[in-house]
């Protein structure tokens, strides 16, 4: 039995959370079952029981809300397959091939897997991914945080029920804060990780507006 609660409850404090306090987050309505499935069948993966059920609350969010993670968006079933995609295409023509990613005892010492499904977007090539192949089958479901332009392959949760109660309880604790023209203060929520708590601190807030990320 799991230590943490349910998804289908945290992505309801949190979405009731953002409805509350953070007027510029706007979430779009429940996937189409049948969407997921067809990304299921187009990347043979086979999607966490946690996805779907996040999914079928809200299918990411609206491309010109400011970002439910620090300033970072939940994506929907069609942005995720898209990523996902473009992705394991950059990886097939060998592109990620020369790159060394830092070397952690918990992922594929890969620069990008096609095991890793992103599910929240900076907009600018970084994703949190859900990881379906770890090296220690236990570990599968972990989150993980992809950068395209650099090495660091943070931990960030044991996995999806794990990570967002661990957000709820931060945002509810007063750890974040949203400003209307700034966004949130620790961007990508990046303090509430096992690993790289740190690593965005220097990164300016951004608001995201009719699909466009504006550095303030």
């Amino acid at each position: 039995m799991s230590e943490y609660p349910p998804v289908t409850v945290t992505i309801v404090k949190l979405i009731d959370w953002m409805s509350a306090n953070a007027p510029g987050v706007s979430f779009r309505p429940s996937a189409n079952p049948a969407a997921i499935d067809n990304f299921a069948e187009k990347s043979g993966l086979s999607i966490p029981e946690g996805l779907k059920q996040l999914l079928m609350l809200a299918d990411g969010e609206t491309r010109n809300s400011a970002g439910a993670i620090g300033n970072w968006r939940f994506m929907s079933i069609k942005e995720i397959q898209a990523a996902w995609g473009w992705l394991a295409q950059v990886k097939s023509k060998g592109a990620f091939d020369d790159l060394v990613p830092e070397k952690s005892p918990y992922l594929r010492n890969a620069w990008w897997h096609l095991g890793w499904i992103p599910i929240v977007s900076s907009d600018t090539g970084a994703y949190y991914c859900i990881d379906t192949d770890p090296p220690e089958p236990e570990r599968t479901g972990q989150i993980l945080l992809f950068l395209e332009e650099g090495p660091a392959r943070p931990l960030v949760a044991a996995n999806l029920a794990a990570w967002l109660d661990q957000l709820t309880r931060d945002l509810l604790a007063g750890v974040y804060t949203f400003d209307e023209v700034e966004g949130f203060n620790g961007e990508a929520f990046l303090w509430s990780s096992l690993e790289g708590k740190h690593l965005l601190d220097n990164t300016p807030g951004r608001i995201i507006a009719d699909g466009e990320a504006h550095h303030c």
